[in-house]
C-alpha cells in the first residue's frame, strides 16, 4: 500500500465568463441553463492538485421564470503541468456556499479525495470572475477503488435495477498531453427504464427519465482507460437527480454515486454499479443495465 498524503491549500480560480450552450424549460417556472466556462487556478502551495492547474467546467444552472438562481452542478476538470488530472464536481444549493468535491484524479493525484469550498467571489468588468476557495484533501489508494463523497446519513433503503438507452459519445473536445494521455471531453444523451418489477417508474430516480451526460474519457495511446461523466437524469415531473460515474474499463464494473436532486429526488444519497449490456448492437448505441441503492436524506 501507498503512503497515504494530506494537505491543505487555498488560492482563487481565474475563470472566463460562462458561455451559454443551451436552455430548456424542465418543468413550470423552472429554467435549465447548459453552460461552460475555463480559467486558470492561482495558488502559491506548490503541493496542491491546483498549483498552475488548467480549469474547465461544464455544467448546469437552474434558475426560476425570473432568473433568481435555484441551483448549480458542474463537472469540473484541472490539469497540473505535468498533465496530471483531478475531476470534481461543483454542488451550489440556493442556500449554501459552492463546494467541489474531488472524485478521482492521474498520476501523483491517483486515490484522491476531498474538497475545496469556495469563500467568496470578486467580479470583474470583463465578465470575468475570481472566486476564493479552501482546500483540503488526501491521497489513500483505497479512494481509488471507490467514489469518495457524497455519504449518506444512514443505511440505504431503496433498490432499483433500470435500463438505459444511450445514444454515442459526442466529442466537444479533444486535449493530448505531453505526458500520453488523451482526454475526449465529451457528452451523451439518453433515456432510462425501470426493470425491477417491484419498484414503481415513478418512485425510481432513474424511471422513466431523460438522461444527459457530461464528462470525459480517458485514453493513454490506443488504450481506452476511463470515462468520468458527470450524468443529469430528469424524470416526467421534471424532478432531476445528478449522479457521478466513473468507470475504469480494466477494473470491470463501473460505478456510480448520487450528488444530489431536486422536488421529490432533493436529499438524494446513494450508489450503483453497471450491470453489463443487455446485448451488443452493430452501432454505436449502446443498451446498458445497471443497478442503484439510496435513500433520501433531510437537508434542512
Amino acid at each position: 500500500m501507498g503512503e497515504k498524503r494530506v494537505g491543505e491549500d487555498s488560492g482563487y480560480i481565474f475563470a472566463g465568463p460562462t458561455v451559454e450552450r443551451k436552455r430548456k424549460v424542465v418543468k413550470p417556472g423552472v429554467i435549465l441553463i447548459d453552460n461552460h466556462k475555463q480559467g486558470v487556478i492561482v495558488t502559491e502551495n506548490s503541493d496542491s492538485p491546483w498549483h498552475k492547474a488548467t480549469y474547465y467546467a461544464h455544467g448546469s444552472i437552474l434558475s426560476d421564470a425570473e432568473g433568481k438562481f435555484i441551483r448549480q452542478v458542474a463537472f469540473c476538470e484541472t490539469i497540473d503541468p505535468d498533465g496530471d488530472v483531478t475531476w470534481s464536481i461543483l454542488w451550489e444549493p440556493s442556500e449554501g456556499k459552492a463546494s467541489y468535491h474531488f472524485i478521482v484524479g492521474t498520476g501523483k493525484w491517483k486515490g484522491i479525495a476531498g474538497e475545496a469550498t469556495i469563500t467568496g467571489v470578486t467580479s470583474r468588468a470583463d465578465d470575468h470572475t475570481t472566486p476564493s476557495y479552501k482546500m483540503s484533501w488526501e491521497i489513500d489508494e483505497k479512494n481509488d477503488e471507490t467514489i469518495p463523497p457524497f455519504s449518506p446519513k444512514g443505511p440505504y433503503t431503496n433498490h432499483a435495477t433500470s435500463l438505459s438507452f444511450h445514444g454515442p459519445h459526442v466529442t466537444e473536445n479533444i486535449k493530448e498531453l505531453a505526458n500520453g494521455l488523451k482526454l475526449i471531453i465529451n457528452t451523451q444523451l439518453g433515456v432510462l427504464v425501470g426493470e425491477d418489477s417491484t419498484v414503481s417508474n415513478v418512485l425510481n430516480p432513474r424511471g422513466y427519465a431523460a438522461s444527459y451526460d457530461k464528462g470525459v474519457t480517458v485514453w493513454s495511446g490506443d488504450k481506452r482507460l476511463a470515462d468520468v461523466m458527470l450524468l443529469e437524469d430528469t424524470d416526467p415531473d421534471g424532478d432531476m437527480a445528478w449522479l457521478v460515474h466513473v468507470w475504469w474499463y480494466a477494473r470491470g464494473r463501473g460505478l456510480y454515486k448520487f450528488v444530489g436532486g431536486t422536488g421529490k429526488w432533493e436529499g438524494i444519497r446513494g450508489e450503483g454499479t453497471t450491470l453489463g449490456q443487455l446485448m451488443k448492437r452493430t452501432d454505436d448505441y449502446h443498451l446498458l443495465r445497471s443497478e442503484i441503492h439510496w435513500r433520501i436524506d433531510d437537508i434542512s
